[in-house]
Parts: C-alpha cells; sequence; structure tokens
C-alpha cells in the first residue's frame, strides 16, 4: 500500500495533508511528519499541512495557511481521521483530484479514493513510520522521529493504554535510537498550564462516579470560561478521571458554545466506540468522541452509558 501511495505522490506537484479537528499529538505529528519524510522524497513538490492552528501543538508542528484554490487538482492526503465530516478544512479540500485516507481507526467511512486502514495500529504516527522502512536509503531525521514519536506516545498515553503492542514498542525504539530527547518528549506531553491545573482540581471536585463505575462531568459553558483555556487544553484533562481504580469508563462533557456539547469517551477495558457512533461520533474502543446538541441529549448519553457498563461490566 505504501508503494502504491508514493506513486500516487508522484503524479502530483502539490500534496496538501489534512487531519481531524480539534487535533491531538497523534494527528498533528502523523500531518507533519508525513510531510517532512514526502518532502525529503520529492523536494521539488509542493507539499504543505494545514488546518486550525493549536498554539498548544506548535512544538510538534505548525499548519501553513493557503487559499483555498491551492486544492485545486491538487493530492489530498488525510491522516487520522476516520470519517469525512471531521476533516479539518472547510469543504475546499473536495476540489482535491484525489484524495488518500490513511487513518488506524474502525473504516466507518472509507472517503478516499485510496485508503490505507489498519485499526491494529496503535497510532496515525505508527504507520507513518512505515513509510520509512519502505523507502529505500531514506534518512530518518531527529526532526522527523520526535514529530513520530510524539504521535506515537500522545495516542498510547505514554504506553498506557491497550493499543500498544511489541510493534509500537519497536517502533518507539527505532525512533528513539536517532538520538530524540525522549524524555523532553514525554515532559512536553505531561506539563500543564496553570489554569490545567485548576480545571483538573475542578473536575475532581465535581466529578460523579456511579455504581457501575461510570465517571462523568459536565462542564457548562459559564464555567468552562472562567478557567480561560487556550484551544486543546481540556484534552489535557480527560485522562486524569482514568486514574482513579473505581473508575472503568468515563466521559468530560464539555459546552464549547450555548447548546454545543463536545464529548470524550474513554474506558480501560470495554470498547464505547459503539456508543459514540449511537450519538453520531466515533473514534478508538478506549477513546472516542462526539458532539451532542442539547443537555437533554447529554442527560440521555450518560444514562445510556451507565446502563452499558452495567450490561458489559455484568454489575
Amino acid at each position: 500500500m505504501i508503494n502504491d501511495i508514493l506513486k500516487k505522490v508522484e503524479q502530483y506537484n502539490t500534496i496538501i495533508i489534512l487531519r481531524h479537528r480539534n487535533p491531538d499529538p497523534d494527528a498533528i505529528g502523523s500531518q507533519t511528519g508525513l510531510a517532512a519524510i514526502l518532502q525529503e522524497v520529492f523536494p521539488q513538490k509542493d507539499i504543505y499541512v494545514t488546518g486550525i492552528d493549536l498554539p498548544v501543538l506548535n512544538w510538534i508542528g505548525q499548519m501553513q495557511d493557503i487559499p483555498d484554490s491551492t486544492f485545486k487538482d491538487a493530492l489530498v492526503i488525510t491522516v487520522d481521521t476516520a470519517n469525512a465530516r471531521r476533516i479539518d478544512n472547510d469543504g475546499a479540500y473536495k476540489q482535491a483530484a484525489e484524495i488518500i485516507k490513511i487513518d488506524h481507526h474502525p473504516n466507518v467511512d472509507p472517503f478516499g479514493d485510496m485508503n490505507w486502514v489498519d485499526d491494529t495500529f496503535s497510532s496515525c504516527a505508527e504507520m507513518i513510520f512505515s513509510f520509512t522502512e519502505e523507502i529505500a536509503e531514506f534518512d530518518l531525521t531527529k526532526e522527523i522521529a520526535a514529530k513520530l514519536y510524539s504521535g506515537i506516545i500522545g495516542d498510547t498515553v505514554r504506553f498506557l493504554n491497550g493499543e500498544t503492542s511489541y510493534r509500537t514498542l519497536i517502533t518507539s525504539a527505532k525512533l528513539a535510537k536517532t538520538g530524540i530527547n525522549i524524555s523532553k518528549i514525554s515532559l512536553q506531553e505531561d506539563q500543564m498550564s496553570l489554569q490545567v491545573a485548576r480545571l483538573e482540581a475542578y473536575i475532581l471536585d465535581n466529578l460523579q462516579i456511579t455504581d457501575s463505575g461510570f465517571g462523568y462531568i459536565v462542564i457548562r459553558k459559564d464555567t468552562l470560561d472562567q478557567f480561560h483555556l487556550d484551544d486543546g487544553e481540556l484534552d489535557h484533562a480527560v485522562p486524569l478521571i482514568g486514574r482513579i481504580d473505581k473508575v472503568k469508563t468515563w466521559i468530560v462533557v464539555s459546552e464549547k458554545d450555548l447548546n454545543r456539547f463536545r464529548v470524550n469517551l474513554r474506558s480501560k477495558s470495554i470498547s464505547i466506540n459503539g456508543m459514540a457512533e449511537k450519538y453520531g461520533g466515533g473514534g478508538h474502543p478506549l477513546a472516542s468522541g462526539v458532539y451532542v446538541g442539547s443537555i437533554e441529549k447529554v442527560n440521555k448519553l450518560i444514562n445510556d452509558m451507565d446502563n452499558f457498563n452495567k450490561k458489559e461490566l455484568k454489575i
């Protein structure tokens, strides 16, 4: 599949790499890592990465601002994006001549003209690393390695989650062998701003945990605004609830705009992506997300998750 993708890249002068909305380290690491790899192999081509710029993740790689006309007759490659509606683009990408989808989520929406989807990988960054081993005499630079390593430890939560495999660890070791500062990268992903620390304190103080081991918190817009978070910072607090031993599954609900709620779903062992799909979202078996449009739907989702826990864990 990698050779097929490279042959397709050869046919175009302009390649634009996109990722999903509300990007995480894997999305940014995969996107900018792949761009750097392709630019090394095809230095004469125009290769762009674009999307909403998140300052909190600029240490991995920054986005480029390109006019919509750039997409016309270009090759678009999407990474770490399960379905078309999650592509971080206003629709200009539809002008592209062809789209290649590279993803490690369940393939619920094979929107690409070419689709390389494999949900056995821990992260999209782990998939992108495969390019470096398939390209003859490719020089894996520290810059590229750092981007991919950041993506891997981001999606595996520094190798804590169930998607971490032998292949993940071998890939990470090969990236570390380039001489990147793996401790610095881990610390970068672990550190938080003072406002996030205060948010975490609020979450722990207001968290609800049901008898089934389902933890949840709903943060309304007026409360969320008090923390003055930068875009992407709330995501840093989502894993916190999973550190509580009684919690088996959990959600963090944040009202981003009036009556528009973002729901992060997480689990330690049982698959919860089906619940996200039920409400119009999706993602990994143990980490998914969805947007819902009313507090009534939020309350229904909370009830469904609690009942789901009782059924799956036989409580």
